[in-house]
């Protein structure tokens, strides 16, 4: 018949493995924990379906966070009329103190305000470690273009984040 991977235990397997990583990306993209669950959950059923299209096994990571990042980007066109985010995200943080829990909060907003390419890009490499082919792999373009916008995606939540900080320099 076909010559993709059909093994459901492989890809549950596969699943399992960038579960994390996949719920991570998909709250950056809506910032809302109830949306991204919603998106996640859309992104393993279209997985599913077509898992038998993918001839590699190295290709699944970046098989979902393509079919993530394009699920996503439907769903915002049928939203555009909806209204803005919800404040109800969960925590960046598992530190209970106060000041790193105000930070993060801090991290996060200011990221939320990014452009989406920008957020995705920053998610992607700087908090998921992904390198810069495997991005390339999901969004299409060229390595440096990603460098290009991660430089200025970097610089904007850099000046976002030391826009109120008035130190008297």
């Amino acid at each position: 018949m076909s010559n993709g991977l059909r093994d459901d235990t492989a890809f549950l397997a596969i699943v399992q493995e960038h579960h994390a990583d996949l719920a991570r990306f998909a709250r950056s993209l809506t910032r809302s924990s109830e949306d991204a669950k919603d998106l996640v959950a859309d992104t393993i059923l279209k997985a599913y379906e077509s898992w038998s299209q993918v001839r590699e096994p190295g290709a699944a990571r970046t098989y979902l966070f393509r079919i993530a990042h394009r699920t996503y980007i439907r769903q915002n066109i049928k939203r555009k009329l909806f209204g803005q985010w919800k404040p109800d995200l969960d925590l960046a943080s598992t530190d209970p103190s106060p000041d790193h829990l105000a930070d993060a909060r801090l991290v996060r907003d200011e990221l939320q305000k990014l452009p989406v390419a920008q957020r995705e890009c920053l998610v992607l490499v700087d908090v998921l470690g992904w390198s810069l082919e495997d991005v390339v792999a999901v969004h299409g373009g060229t390595v440096g273009g990603l460098k290009a916008k991660l430089f200025r995606a970097r610089q904007e939540l850099r000046r976002r984040l030391t826009k109120g900080d008035d130190h008297g320099t």
